[in-house]
């Protein structure tokens, strides 16, 4: 192992220490029904399963607040493992201190040697 793999390694550890959240990551797809063998379109086909990971919040206030618009935003982050492919589009369910929340990734992930970036989309749903 060279002295730049060896440096990415601790590197890839040490942030991997960091993940103490799991998650679930579904994709659309088409699945085929056992008992009457036609195949359908899905949202819900599970291709990765517990994967160790980590979410990080970042709350984006406007530049010019109102009395009325007070309306901010947050980024929500999700830090995994680089090798994974994670198409645009995935449902990411989340579980984070006991809580499952449901996710959407916006786009395509920042890929680095150690990690990848995914920016996530909370899935809000409607009474």
């Amino acid at each position: 192992m060279t002295r730049k793999e060896k440096y990415i390694a601790a590197c890839r550890k040490s942030i991997e220490k960091l993940y103490d959240d799991t998650c679930n990551i579904y994709e659309s797809g088409l699945r085929k029904d056992s008992k009457t063998g036609i195949t359908k379109p899905t949202a819900d086909n599970l291709v990765v399963k517990n994967q160790q990971c980590r979410i990080s919040f970042k709350t984006i206030s406007p530049t010019n607040q109102t009395e009325s618009n007070n309306k901010t935003s947050q980024e929500i982050k999700l830090f995994i493992a680089p090798e994974l492919l994670i198409k645009e589009g995935s449902k990411i369910v989340i579980t984070r201190n006991g809580r499952t929340t449901e996710y959407k990734n916006s786009g395509t992930p920042a890929i680095y040697s150690t990690h990848q970036e995914i920016i996530l989309i909370l899935v809000k749903e409607y009474a």
